[in-house]
């Protein structure tokens, strides 16, 4: 028999991610003008963008897209004559992917109404804690690529880093108080 325990949405992280996601691919949708192109289809322009060449495995680690979706999209992508797929060089069994002139107009078009939804997504929080969200997503992010057990392990040694530069910290103003009483 299960039990008739409460599990309250308002504070749970996985609908409230879920609850952001939604509201960051509206913001993404009408910053884009309408653009038929969805944020992962974004995503893979990014990620060529910054190496063109890159194999679709390599797609995979830069975009954390996984990798039937991935080689779905590219595919898809192709096929509207946005990226060029061909053999890699030193492995015939990879596909290196590369921009056509149509994907590269587009990437083009898109990146500022992009950076202009990452802007709407952000003026939802006040100032003063816009980086640290970002840092929280980031480290989300990194924990999906490590694994929980290794972010753990991650956060763990930032937390002595920074544990090492409070003290390090308190030290030297400990010496400057004694140099001032001198």
């Amino acid at each position: 028999m299960a039990a008739d325990a409460e599990f309250d949405l308002a504070v749970s992280p996985g609908h409230l991610l879920h609850r952001a996601q939604q509201f960051a691919a509206d913001r993404f949708s009408e910053a884009t003008g309408g653009v038929e192109i969805t944020q992962r289809q974004f995503a893979v322009l990014c990620a060529v963008h910054a190496n063109e060449g890159l194999t679709q495995t390599q797609l995979v680690q830069a975009t954390g897209i996984d990798r039937s979706t991935l080689a779905e999209l590219v595919s898809r992508m192709a096929s509207k004559g946005l990226l060029l797929r061909e053999k890699a060089a030193g492995d015939a069994r990879a596909n290196a992917v590369r921009f056509t002139d149509d994907g590269r107009s587009l990437y083009g078009t898109v990146i500022a109404g992009a950076k202009a939804a990452d802007e709407a997504i952000l003026s939802a929080l006040p100032k003063n804690k816009r980086a640290s969200f970002a840092e929280a997503l980031a480290r989300i992010a990194r924990a999906s690529e490590l694994g929980a057990e290794a972010a753990k392990l991650e956060a763990k040694k930032a937390k002595a880093a920074l544990k090492a530069m409070a003290k390090d910290a308190k030290a030297a103003d400990k010496k400057k108080k004694k140099k001032k009483k001198k």
